[in-house]
């Protein structure tokens, strides 16, 4: 497990170059977000998809999120998205918000759950985004466990006490818990399911 560790108020985005590698060959690795530290992997490869499963215990009916760049790289992961959830994106993305938006047909099985939806996240974080921007495609991602809202993360500890260590972590030091808030676009009206550190003030506003 290789930790390449940045500074916490201008992270040097242009060193994470391994970890787009270790994407590339089908590797978990770990980065940090604008609600809490993810572990990742490339959703098209079926074997790095059972590794996250594994690296958390999670059961497959558990739904990870795609983590992605811009309102491009969504379009690649999600279809039939209605105006009020383009409204949105473009007015509060980047942000720490999760969107339940339909999934779309090129997106494999293996990264919905056999699910026709899945969680969207455009995190206001400059490492997540280069990252993403480096890879050239969405990243499959879940938060890591065993995180309480409102304390602080170490993700070089927890990444130790993974089932499956990830390849590589981008250690920003400890990172303050908060979920992203979580908004259900496949909903008419749109739903909110979990209210977290993405204000919802006037978010449905024409």
């Amino acid at each position: 497990m290789r930790v390449i560790h940045l500074d916490r108020d201008v992270p040097e985005v242009w060193t994470i170059g391994s970890a787009v590698d270790a994407v590339n060959r089908g590797e978990l690795v770990v980065l940090p977000t604008d609600s809490i530290y993810a572990i990742g992997c490339d959703p098209w490869n079926v074997q790095a998809v059972n590794r996250l499963y594994a690296a958390k215990q999670l059961d497959k009916s558990k739904q990870c999120s795609v983590l992605c760049s811009d309102l491009k790289q969504v379009g690649s992961v999600a279809r039939a998205v209605t105006n009020d959830a383009f409204k949105f994106m473009r007015r509060h993305l980047p942000g720490a918000y999760t969107l339940i938006l339909k999934a779309s047909r090129d997106l494999p099985s293996q990264a919905t759950g056999k699910r026709k939806a899945i969680g969207v996240r455009m995190p206001d974080h400059p490492v997540a985004l280069a990252m993403v921007e480096d890879l050239g495609r969405p990243l499959l991602v879940t938060s890591l466990p065993d995180w309480v809202e409102g304390e602080w993360v170490d993700p070089v500890a927890i990444s130790e006490r993974l089932y499956v260590r990830p390849a590589v972590v981008l250690d920003q030091g400890p990172i303050l818990a908060e979920a992203s808030t979580i908004i259900d676009f496949t909903e008419d009206p749109p739903e909110v399911v979990r209210q977290g550190k993405g204000s919802l003030e006037g978010w449905l506003r024409e």
